[in-house]
């Protein structure tokens, strides 16, 4: 079959409309068409047909991965989990996939230190919480065990500690003690570290209220 004729798509710039003198209209990328040297009076057979919806079905996906990339860092399982949503083929995901790790895109050793580096700045939690939130992002053991080398657990739950009391300061000793512990045991902080964690933040308020007498 011949190209008559091959036209932008109306929507899209990085899309065109390659028409055959046969009367077809293929929607392909604008890239596809370049990369294979199409243009009209080029003749293609059927098997070149194959090839070019195949490319263009591997771009199309492709783009689909990277605008999920865009929004922030994500693990290798939550883009295939999100391309498998769209019920998209096994072996294209794999390609997708195949292609994200060669341009740098998806590293989950490279995710792991962005999770934990976002939740110490905006969120901090223990070690045991943010494993736990790298497991559930299919992260594999090896780089999960890594949290314990790369986490200031101690300092973070003091920090949080302390955060956590100005909110609670009117209550008395013994429930500022309960709702304390119990909100930094829900952030995944050693439990060997919450009672001094508490009893500092306790501390801290005294220490404020007796200067401001």
């Amino acid at each position: 079959m011949r190209v008559s004729r091959i036209e932008i798509h109306p929507r899209y710039a990085d899309r065109v409309f390659l028409h055959t003198a046969d009367g077809r209209v293929l929607d392909l990328a604008r890239l596809v068409v370049e990369e294979a040297g199409l243009r009209p009076g080029v003749v293609i057979d059927e098997s070149q047909l194959a090839r070019l919806r195949d490319r263009d079905s591997f771009e199309r996906i492709l783009g689909r991965a990277l605008h999920f990339l865009e929004v922030r860092p994500r693990s290798e399982q939550e883009v295939r989990a999100r391309l498998a949503r769209e019920q998209v083929s096994p072996e294209l995901v794999d390609r997708v996939i195949d292609r994200l790790r060669e341009l740098g895109l998806i590293d989950d050793a490279a995710f792991a230190r962005f999770w934990i580096e976002n939740r110490t700045r905006f969120s901090p939690r223990g070690a045991r919480a943010l494993k736990a939130e790298l497991r559930r992002k299919g992260l594999s053991e090896e780089i999960v065990a890594d949290v314990d080398a790369v986490v200031d657990e101690e300092e973070n739950i003091h920090e949080v500690a302390r955060r956590l009391a100005r909110r609670l300061a009117k209550l008395d000793r013994q429930t500022f003690r309960q709702r304390l512990w119990g909100q930094l045991a829900r952030r995944g902080f050693d439990f060997d570290l919450i009672g001094p964690a508490v009893d500092s933040a306790w501390q801290s308020l005294l220490d404020e209220r007796s200067g401001g007498a």
